[in-house]
């Protein structure tokens, strides 16, 4: 496939979520990307660094401490990559972009040491591949679909999965995940590409925050305030370490475990006959995608618009301007 098209699944959330924006931000398209200043993403970024490095099936025999401060480098070469990048555009530092990364080294360094806590009674997988770069070709078109698993697991019954890593401010509802087509792209196309008959997906979530010790009270209780952000754990080593009874805070530990909303794994099943239809949708997307007179828009909700890069040259278009000066003199966007 001499000319072939790459269609990523980055391309699909764009093109979904916004046409302005993917014709903007696309390699299919104009292909311009932000520049400047430290974009959300990139936390997110290093934490996927970190867990690559944690879960590599080369390193998973290795001892579980050694593991764990490998992947604290690997997460924290990459923020000190991502502000080196920022630096070579923007030489002279702000207090606030320095603060910043101190501030996103320190939080990572905390969330991995809290989540290899949680992890280690729930991993009881053993890792096949890690950052697995897929090519399938699309049937019936001069066009392929590419992308990037972050994990393959097998589980205790021999069953095979792809995990999904991401970080979050907040955990959303679950509900959609179930009609998410993405995640089917991921099965189709490893099952395609490797022949692995993968069961399904597990989303594997971790909150953007970290627990606390609890309150102690000037009585030498323990607060029982269910706002205060801890955990079940913490709480009982609070309990031990101040000489109390556990059967008196029974009702506050009870409510922590249930409530225990630093990190979620969501299991996502896909049928075979699921994955027929998710090579169906990729198709009709990549179509459209393709087509030269596809029709272009904006999308704008508080969400789409909230983080976008390119809202002032979507602007431009909204108001009858011509973007070409922001894309390309402004100094905001350089090409792909």
């Amino acid at each position: 496939m001499a000319d072939k098209q790459i269609i990523r699944t980055s391309d699909r959330g764009r093109f979904k979520k916004c046409r302005q924006q993917w014709d903007f931000e696309s390699p299919m398209r104009q292909g311009y990307r932000y520049a400047g200043g430290v974009k959300p993403l990139d936390f997110g970024i290093a934490m996927h660094v970190g867990l690559e490095i944690y879960y590599d099936p080369e390193r998973w025999s290795y001892p579980k401490e050694i593991r764990e401060k490998l992947a604290i480098r690997a997460f924290l070469d990459s923020c000190e990559e991502q502000k080196a990048k920022v630096m070579l555009a923007t030489p002279d530092l702000s207090v606030e972009t320095e603060a910043d990364f101190k501030e996103r080294g320190e939080l990572g360094v905390a969330m991995l040491e809290h989540y290899f806590s949680w992890s280690e009674e729930r991993d009881t997988f053993k890792p096949i591949k890690s950052e697995i770069e897929f090519e399938v070709p699309i049937p019936g078109m001069d066009a392929v679909y590419q992308g990037r698993i972050d994990l393959i697991i097998e589980d205790a019954q021999g069953d095979y999965w792809i995990v999904d890593h991401k970080t979050a401010a907040q955990f959303g509802d679950t509900t959609h995940l179930d009609l998410d087509v993405q995640v089917g792209s991921y099965c189709w196309a490893i099952q395609k590409q490797l022949g692995i008959p993968v069961k399904g997906v597990i989303y594997n979530e971790l909150r953007k925050s970290v627990p606390q010790e609890p309150v102690v009270n000037k009585n030498g209780t323990i607060s029982r305030n269910k706002a205060q952000r801890t955990t079940a754990t913490l709480y009982r080593q609070k309990i031990a370490e101040l000489g109390l009874r556990e059967i008196d805070y029974a009702e506050i530990l009870e409510h922590l475990e249930k409530n225990q909303n630093y990190f979620r794994r969501t299991v996502l099943f896909r049928s075979s006959a699921e994955l027929e239809v998710v090579e169906k949708i990729i198709q009709l997307e990549a179509k459209d995608m393709l087509d030269p007179d596809v029709s272009i828009y904006p999308n704008p909700t508080k969400f789409n618009c909230g983080w976008c890069s390119f809202f002032a040259p979507c602007l431009a278009t909204m108001d009858g301007s011509d973007p070409t000066w922001l894309l390309e003199d402004s100094g905001r966007y350089a090409k792909n």
